[in-house]
């Protein structure tokens, strides 16, 4: 409050300044840690567990695929990625763009690779990280109704994840 008063009467000085310049004649201020939140935890996201357990080296077509998301900047502005890649080939079977990074991109890119790849759903493991695209009912609902196994890797663990992250690096 000191700083914006000193600001507003005339007074070029940083928030840092003013903190500093009070402490040295002896006053202290106290400052709250700010809280970071990822969102509403009542939205009804899912997660499941990591059934891949960082087993990258698949003997068959279609039996795992990992995804992820990156963003692309483009002519028109910041794109969003999503990339679903076959862990037996380490070639992409779907991909769609989006200006928007919702649930709706990753069942698009999943709709992409179905019809292209044609898999059996019950042999079918989709790896992915937490992101709340993935964790979507929608998502969720989607490959369940497909037979589709869903793994997660643990949260804050891109390693569990690395087969798909290393693809955009």
């Amino acid at each position: 409050k000191l700083w914006e008063a000193a600001i507003a009467d005339g007074h070029d000085c940083s928030k840092g300044r003013v903190q500093r310049l009070l402490q040295s004649v002896g006053y202290r201020s106290k400052s709250g840690k700010r809280r970071y939140t990822s969102g509403n935890k009542k939205q009804g996201f899912i997660t499941t567990e990591n059934l891949l357990a960082r087993q990258f080296d698949i003997e068959e077509p279609n039996t795992v695929w990992v995804s992820d998301i990156t963003q692309v900047r483009c002519k028109e502005g910041w794109q969003y990625l999503c990339v679903i890649l076959d862990l037996y080939s380490r070639k992409v079977v779907g991909w769609v763009t989006s200006r928007v990074n919702s649930a709706s991109l990753v069942i698009k890119t999943l709709k992409k690779a179905w019809n292209v790849r044609k898999p059996n759903g019950h042999r079918l493991l989709f790896h992915s990280d937490q992101g709340s695209q993935y964790r979507a009912k929608e998502t969720i609902s989607w490959l369940n109704k497909r037979g589709v196994t869903i793994s997660m890797s643990r949260k804050g663990n891109c390693w569990d994840n690395a087969c798909s992250e290393s693809f955009f690096a």
